[in-house]
């Protein structure tokens, strides 16, 4: 009993000898974020422009007007951006193509941030299928999406799956599922959509993405720590990856888009 009185004492010895310890949290300059995609699947670009803040005073990023953003390509072409609302820049009627690389220019405030990307080769879907899944730990009672399609020898491949049901579109922009071809260069490939079940006669869209592999490290690092969001709609804890020049934070990301369709129509 003795012993088990003294090792009581010594934990309330150590408790009370603990002293609080502060941390001073530096504050830091505003820094400007660029964030904007451009694909082969859209006509239109959009780029958005916002300043940092406080990390523990989460509010939505300020937006920033009166930039001007340039889109060059390497053929020479230059198309100019305009300000549709505050902080978000719009270029239209773009011809976007494979293997063509762009640079995006952005003057804001005295500063010129500059940033490269160039859209991947499509890589198309093949075909879609879908198989019933009992309830367990990881699915609800439904019936699970596949996509096959053939990854290129050639070059090292980076995507993105989203999968989603005609009727639920906004389940799809928290898709957080990226890979590459590490492991199956070469050869055909079966994605497994994890994240949600569908139920009979429910329409199923799915968009396999090839990424540049900027992009696929862009959303590799903001993924876990922005709950799958594209966007920074506020600052997060860790700076993502980023291939914008002279500090800013952010990405100006290239892809192209493979999209199909399946209805769940079992046979009973």
């Amino acid at each position: 009993m003795k012993p088990l009185l003294i090792f009581f004492s010594l934990i309330i010895l150590f408790a009370s000898c603990e002293s609080v310890i502060e941390i001073d949290l530096d504050y830091m300059k505003p820094k400007l974020v660029i964030e904007g995609v451009i694909s082969d699947f859209d006509t239109r670009c959009i780029v958005k422009l916002s300043k940092t803040t406080d990390y523990f005073n989460r509010k939505t990023n300020p937006a920033v007007s009166g930039a001007v953003i340039l889109l060059t390509d390497n053929a020479g072409t230059v198309v100019k951006f305009n300000e549709t609302e505050p902080g978000n820049y719009l270029a239209e009627s773009l011809q976007a193509k494979s293997n063509m690389e762009y640079t995006l220019s952005v003057f804001s405030e005295g500063n010129k941030y500059v940033a490269e990307a160039t859209i991947p080769q499509k890589v198309n879907i093949d075909s879609l299928n879908y198989k019933y899944n009992p309830e367990g730990i990881f699915y609800d009672v439904g019936y699970v999406v596949s996509c096959h399609f053939s990854d290129p020898e050639e070059a090292r491949n980076f995507y993105r799956l989203k999968t989603y049901s005609i009727n639920d579109i906004a389940k799809a922009r928290n898709s957080k599922e990226l890979y590459n071809d590490d492991v199956y260069n070469g050869n055909n490939v079966e994605l497994l959509w994890s994240n949600n079940v569908y139920q009979p006669n429910d329409t199923v869209v799915v968009e396999l993405y090839s990424l540049d592999e900027q992009t696929y490290d862009y959303y590799k690092t903001l993924f876990p720590i922005s709950g799958g969001a594209e966007m920074m709609s506020f600052t997060t804890p860790a700076n993502p990856n980023t291939n914008i020049s002279i500090g800013a934070l952010g990405y100006f990301g290239a892809y192209s888009i493979s999209r199909d369709t399946i209805i769940i129509s079992p046979v009973n």
